[in-house]
């Protein structure tokens, strides 16, 4: 019988996170497994062009089918259609529980390449100033490392995807390396014309995009496979991570076929959890021994706790005409946006606007149907009773505990939705830009609107937790093993050869966009542990 074989290091999860450690893993010398919990996809079949049928923008027939189908949480997404749906999982098979008075929107996906296949591309750096916020308003922590940690790590992902910008001299959203300026629609440059005139203090500049990737394979995981190091795996559902009795350190993951239903496990030095951050809490949550008797990495009983999703308001229009679409292909979901006014609140020390922080606006007019939008996108505050724990009496279909969710806005948010309502109905009424999404929809669209609102908004206005799709901590960095659940290099105090480094690592969660940070801090950690592996 062959010897089983003993991986320097396993990633569990093959998103933006996965692909990045396991580039940087492989191309440091590391034989490495990739394990996703989804299929593999051909490239030539599952991505057709979207069908041209001039249905309803909405979809909400396409939504309510989905829902009698077993995607009734997945069909509230906004980016949720007959076209997309098959990138979103089954609830039936993947249930999950919440608090009570505490609805969560978990939009999920499971396939090669996980949301990144969703992702409006957004690269955003965080600055100094986010990473540092709690010394100055004294709520939380601080992030453990500085911008200067984290900045040639953005570098490195900017320059090999490519991103598409300018540079803008803002110091909360640092420049970074652009390709090429994105370009605009006419109407966008003249909101940027106009907000530059009547805005004073709330610098505007271009979104800055990912440039899409026609492989549709996400390319870092293509390198990692280049260097011949990489072997992926799908279809392994993995249930928890396995320990040295000894010595309390990983040792292999344990999984579930997806198909065949059965369990099998497999050896390895070093784990990267990376299967985005309530499915990586859970999994360590699951991960119990007589070493870790709380779940692996929970001696200071935090884990699963601090959990934030970015605080969302929308607001939508139509326009009677719309511009030549920028995009690529049906699945640059990047084009979608081109205005971005990052965070203005809270700037000035005697500033006093009833809430902790701040939030951006990202918008797109003339782009795509029914005309116009803006988000503001904004930071909830990490709190302790907002968490993720297990639900023993609910299972998925692989017979693994479910997770149990409890988040709701505070009064720091829901002071902070209003602001953006306040902001964004100033917005439209300055660029002379009606709000109403639902224009051009029909009788029984707006009726099934109506009838659905309260599941996807709360009673100010603002999303839903979760329904921003940025959901982050509970597994956080930090100084202290009897409060935090990781060091500065993302390892698990607890257990030093495993590693956390999708947002769920995130000691607070910044109003940028979460996908850039997660990228650098991956290959970051990957890094790190390819030269510490044998001290380990």
């Amino acid at each position: 019988m062959a010897e089983e074989k003993i991986y320097d290091a396993i990633v569990v999860g093959s998103g933006a996170s996965g692909g990045w450690a396991a580039k940087e893993l492989c191309e440091q010398g590391m034989d490495t497994l990739l394990l996703e919990a989804g299929p593999e996809l051909d490239p030539e079949v599952d991505f057709p062009p979207e069908p041209e049928d001039g249905s309803s923008k909405v979809q909400f027939l396409n939504r309510i089918k989905a829902v009698l189908c077993g995607q009734s949480i997945q069909a509230r997404c906004m980016s949720f259609s007959a076209f997309t749906k098959k990138f979103f999982v089954r609830d039936r098979d993947n249930p999950y529980t919440t608090g009570p008075n505490s609805p969560f929107n978990w939009y999920r996906s499971r396939q090669v390449g996980g949301r990144l296949h969703l992702w409006g591309r957004n690269a955003l750096r965080i600055s100094t100033a986010e990473l540092k916020s709690a010394s100055k308003d004294g709520f939380g922590d601080d992030w453990p490392i500085s911008y200067e940690d984290l900045e040639p790590w953005y570098t490195k992902v900017e320059s090999f995807l490519g991103v598409h910008g300018t540079s803008a001299g803002i110091s909360s959203i640092p420049d970074g390396i652009y390709d090429h300026p994105l370009d605009l629609t006419r109407a966008e440059q003249e909101v940027i014309d106009t907000l530059a005139e009547k805005w004073s203090g709330r610098p505007t500049t271009t979104c800055r995009i990912v440039k899409h990737n026609r492989k549709r394979i996400p390319l870092p995981i293509l390198a990692a496979q280049e260097t011949g190091r990489l072997e992926l795996r799908a279809d392994a559902v993995v249930c928890e991570i396995l320990v040295d009795a000894t010595t309390g350190l990983a040792c292999g993951v344990a999984f579930v076929d997806r198909v065949k239903k059965t369990r099998h496990t497999l050896r390895c030095r070093s784990v990267i959890l990376c299967a985005s951050t309530i499915e990586s809490i859970r999994i360590m949550l699951n991960s119990k021994s007589k070493n870790h008797p709380k779940g692996l990495g929970n001696s200071s009983g935090n884990l699963g706790h601090y959990l934030t999703d970015h605080v969302m308001v929308f607001k939508a229009g139509a326009l009677a005409n719309l511009e030549d679409s920028p995009k690529v292909d049906d699945y640059d979901f990047g084009a979608q946006s081109g205005i971005y006014v990052p965070n203005f609140c809270n700037l000035n020390p005697d500033e006093n606007l009833g809430f902790l922080r701040g939030y951006s606006l990202l918008g797109s007019v003339a782009r795509i149907e029914p005309g116009w939008f803006f988000m503001a996108v904004g930071e909830m505050l990490p709190r302790f009773e907002n968490c993720v724990s297990l639900d023993d009496k609910k299972k998925d279909a692989w017979g693994i505990p479910a997770a149990k969710i409890h988040v709701r806005h505070s009064e720091n948010e829901k002071a902070m939705i209003r602001h953006m309502q306040e902001t964004l109905s100033q917005l439209a009424d300055d660029c002379g830009l009606k709000t109403d999404h639902l224009e051009k929809e029909g009788v029984v669209s707006k009726i099934v609107y109506r009838l659905a609102k309260r599941l996807v908004y709360s009673e100010g206005g603002g999303l839903v937790p979760g329904s921003a799709i940025h959901e982050a901590g509970g597994a956080g960095m930090g100084t202290d093993p009897q409060k935090h659940v990781l060091n500065r290099d993302n390892q698990v105090f607890d257990a030093p050869n495993v590693f956390v480094t999708d947002s769920a690592s995130f000691t607070s969660s910044p109003f940028q966009n979460p996908g850039l940070t997660i990228m650098a801090l991956s290959a970051r950690a990957g890094n790190f542990l390819a030269e510490h592996l044998d001290q380990l």
